[in-house]
């Protein structure tokens, strides 16, 4: 087959959208399909290169922010390896506000439709030179569908799969100015779902979330394919088994988006273990992998037993989930979307801490019954004392490993080999 996908994130950009696309525009290359891919531009990065058997084409910006990066310095941009956290200097404080305070007022339908215009150049480019069997456009950012519309007007006859990372005009935070754009947020996303030949998406929650949004007929064509595994072995077993003595080292692997996930829960938890037991202030070790936003920064750098990593390359991630003793994951306040970490979390074998915002928890929903996680409430912000202590317990209580038989099999759907199959399954 000939596949043209659209997303705003590719290699080297370090996002779950990225990871997800990157694994499987590679592996259809490498099943003989002929895999283009149009994105925004990176410093460093050719506009047009052959990765992995991949054609990518890189043109425009996915925002003003990589603009400035882009032309003038990346030492701290978003998205890249390696920069190391820290707080907000003034000028930084300055475009923030300016950010919040202008451009995220009037921006449509997201940050990333500077990059309309010259994607869709080249989207509309690419499909009359190459004529693709498939085109696969990509949220977030929601402007990627915005170019598989473009597409459907001017080839109406072309096969186009949407794949919705993020819905769109029900997400937490609203997108965009909701008091200008509430109505035409609610219009777009449901053109998407018409005018699109199929839609995916990772979660049955999120499918039935839009069912009673926009109705039966809106998923019509809607199917779930969940959340890739990131590595393709499964880490050898964890014993599980903490003493009195040793240090216990905590991982936090991902980001944080505020108001959907915070880390107050998480610091409210640690405070509380600190003033009932001051002695675990000398065991707890955190250990903080992902990018680390402005308005939570300075919260985090409170906490000694904290050491912020920013982010890390797959390989090191991979490597640094190994040497923890305990994975937290931090839930979503909404209930219909999984973190794709859950699948990656599952296949380290190592317990979990699991901070729980809904009555129904998707990724709690994931693990099951499975003994390795730890699940706890938090209401109106915080941890029950007695939940706390309970968790402590927890922490010192041996564990079984996982049975690696069993847990390759329950990791088979989540391999890219499978995921890549469910996409393509029909299109042929």
């Amino acid at each position: 087959m000939k596949i043209l996908i659209v997303t705003a994130w590719y290699a080297p950009f370090i996002h779950p959208r990225a990871h997800r696309w990157v694994a499987l525009a590679e592996h259809w290359a490498a099943e003989g399909h002929a895999v283009q891919v149009v994105t925004a531009r990176l410093r460093g990065c050719p506009d047009e290169s052959l990765l992995e058997g991949v054609e990518v084409h890189r043109v425009g910006f996915d925002s003003l922010k990589e603009v400035a990066y882009y032309y003038f310095s990346s030492h701290r941009a978003r998205g890249r390896v390696g920069i190391q956290p820290q707080g907000p200097g003034r000028f930084g404080r300055i475009i923030a506000w300016l950010y919040t305070a202008f451009w995220k007022t009037i921006f449509f339908p997201d940050d990333a439709c500077v990059w309309y215009f010259p994607a869709r150049r080249r989207v509309l480019s690419l499909l009359r030179r190459e004529q693709p069997d498939l085109l696969i456009s990509v949220s977030l950012p929601f402007t990627g569908h915005l170019l598989g519309l473009a597409a459907k007007r001017h080839f109406p006859a072309l096969r186009w799969l949407a794949d919705i990372g993020d819905p769109f005009a029900y997400r937490v935070p609203p997108p965009n100015n909701t008091f200008l754009y509430g109505n035409i947020n609610q219009r777009l996303e449901r053109e998407v779902l018409e005018k699109s030949d199929a839609q995916r998406v990772t979660t049955t929650a999120t499918l039935l979330k839009y069912r009673e949004i926009f109705g039966e007929q809106s998923v019509r064509n809607m199917q779930v394919i969940p959340p890739l595994l990131k590595q393709n072995t499964v880490a050898p077993a964890a014993s599980g088994i903490l003493s009195e003595a040793e240090t216990i080292r905590l991982g936090f692997f991902g980001a944080l988006y505020a108001p959907i996930r915070t880390p107050d829960a998480f610091l409210d938890l640690l405070a509380q273990v600190f003033a009932l037991q001051p002695e675990w202030q000398k065991r707890l070790q955190v250990h903080w992998y992902g990018e680390v936003f402005p308005e939570f920064y300075e919260k985090l750098s409170r906490f000694p037993n904290i050491t912020l990593h920013g982010l890390r390359s797959r390989e090191e991630v991979h490597t640094a989930m190994q040497d923890m003793d305990v994975l937290i994951n931090i839930g979503n306040i909404t209930d219909f979307q999984l973190p794709s970490k859950a699948v990656d979390y599952l296949a380290s074998g190592k317990p979990v801490l699991n901070l729980s915002y809904t009555k129904f928890d998707p990724f709690a929903d994931f693990f099951g019954d499975n003994n390795l996680i730890f699940n706890v409430k938090v209401v109106d912000g915080k941890l029950a004392p007695p939940d706390v202590l309970r968790w402590l317990r927890w922490l010192e209580t041996p564990k079984l490993p996982p049975d690696s038989g069993a847990l390759e099999e329950r990791l088979a759907p989540f391999r890219t080999e499978a995921i890549g199959e469910a996409y393509l399954r029909g299109e042929r």
